[in-house]
C-alpha cells in the first residue's frame, strides 16, 4: 500500500526505516535505487562540507570586522 505526501511526511524517521526493511525482502531493487544512494551519500558529503565552509566564512568575516574595527580605533 502507498502512502499519500501528507502521511509520509507525517511518519518518523524510525517508523520509515521500518517500512522499508519489511519491503526490503520482498523487493528486487532496480538499477536507480543504488544510483539513488550513492547520489545520497554523495550529497551528505556534500553538504558537510558546505557546513564547514560557512563556519570558516563566519570565523573569517568575524575576524575582518574586528580587524577594521581595530585600524578605525588607531586612526
Amino acid at each position: 500500500m502507498s502512502h499519500t505526501i501528507k502521511e509520509l511526511r507525517e511518519t518518523s524517521d524510525e517508523q520509515l526505516i521500518i517500512d522499508h526493511d519489511k519491503k526490503a525482502d520482498s523487493t528486487d531493487p532496480g538499477v536507480n535505487y543504488y544510483l539513488d544512494e550513492l547520489q545520497r551519500r554523495q550529497q551528505n558529503r556534500q553538504t558537510k562540507i558546505m557546513l564547514w565552509l560557512t563556519v570558516v566564512i563566519t570565523i573569517l568575516t568575524a575576524a575582518n570586522v574586528i580587524t577594521v574595527f581595530a585600524s578605525l580605533l588607531c586612526r
